[in-house]
């Protein structure tokens, strides 16, 4: 049977988080996030819960898409969020940083601050 067991541990997101996100963001290019919230559907009266499954998955897209505009900032991120050095997560196996990634992603305070995005939007 394969050890499924993560090596690593996220540690909850907390305000100082902001600059390293604020710095993907912007390697990346702030327009493609903000082509993610789109606030017709917002107006629409959407299920704000399936609403946040979908920009999710655009979100990890757009970092696939444009990794290697922010492959510095986001390894650095996810040292941070994990405890380890730049270089450990830079060694990591393939699928595990994949996972990582996602793991980040979905975590229920990463998406708790693309919802009160969202909510922004919607005013």
């Amino acid at each position: 049977m394969e050890n499924t067991e993560k090596k690593y541990e996220l540690r909850p997101l907390v305000a100082s988080d902001m600059g390293a996100i604020c710095k993907i963001i912007t390697a990346i290019g702030a327009k493609q996030f903000k082509d993610c919230f789109k606030v017709e559907d917002f107006k629409k009266g959407g299920n704000v819960e399936e609403l946040g499954f979908n920009i999710v998955f655009d979100i990890v897209g757009i970092i696939l898409d444009n990794f290697p505009r922010a492959e510095e900032e986001i390894q650095a991120f996810l040292a941070s969020l994990t405890g380890k050095k730049v270089k450990e997560i830079k060694e990591m196996p393939f699928a595990d940083y994949g996972e990582m990634i996602m793991d980040v992603v979905t975590k229920e305070d990463f998406k708790d601050f693309f919802k009160r995005v969202m909510k922004l939007f919607n005013r």
